[in-house]
């Protein structure tokens, strides 16, 4: 649900090389604060990044598809669960599912969401049950997630890229800068879409309270 299908030479290069730049220093903090993980931790990192992978490919027609990163960072925790959107969106950009070079910011548009799933669900545990606390987990790092894809269009319809050549996680044009033209494009885009992520956010949040609801009965240890 926040991805970007952008292909290579459409964004900026100072934006792009950011995210990049970002996400490596992310992924190399990540990976030294969990270098004495034990091994079954790893083995959750990578089922998890197949069953992420395995939402993905699943068609919800106008909302496009599930990210299972609310589930994914509840979980794993925001360290691994991070490193498993890094992994998934690298998969996805070697797949043709948008460029190489736009790894680095989708991987931390997807991550914030699920950096954020965790601590979220450890609220909201306060006061509701674990499927609730899910949903409620899910519903806010969507948001998290998809206010920054809002942020990196915004950014680049204001460097003057031809963003409209590329296309989000719908098929639908990233941003309407030839459509509409001025700096009102990306707001028009955001308006024009955010009907689509809302019923995305609701269908991820009753998928995520599903799966962490059934996992709380059966294998509680799981849960933090």
């Amino acid at each position: 649900m926040t991805h970007l299908h952008i292909a290579d030479g459409v964004l900026p290069v100072p934006l792009w090389v950011a995210g990049l730049l970002l996400t490596a220093g992310l992924v190399a903090f990540v990976s030294y604060r969990h270098r004495a993980d034990r091994a079954d931790r790893l083995t959750l990192l990578g089922s998890l990044a197949a069953v992420m992978l395995a939402a993905m490919a699943v068609p919800l027609g106008p909302i496009g598809h599930l990210s299972f990163a609310p589930v994914v960072g509840i979980l794993l925790g925001p360290g691994l669960g991070f490193l498993a959107a890094v992994v998934v969106n690298a998969i996805l950009a070697l797949l043709g599912h948008g460029g190489i070079t736009v790894l680095g910011l989708n991987a931390l548009v997807l991550g914030a969401g699920t950096v954020a799933a965790r601590p979220l669900f450890r609220l909201a545990r306060a006061r509701f049950e674990p499927g609730p606390a899910a949903a409620t987990a899910s519903v806010i790092g969507g948001v998290v997630s998809v206010l920054a894809l809002w942020v990196v269009l915004a950014l680049a319809g204001d460097a003057g890229s031809g963003v409209a050549a590329g296309h989000d996680e719908h098929g639908r044009a990233a941003s309407a800068v030839t459509m509409f033209g001025g700096l009102s494009a990306t707001s028009r885009f955001i308006a024009l879409s955010a009907p689509f992520w809302t019923l995305g956010l609701a269908v991820e949040a009753v998928v995520s309270a599903s799966v962490i609801g059934f996992i709380a009965r059966v294998r509680p240890e799981l849960l933090p």
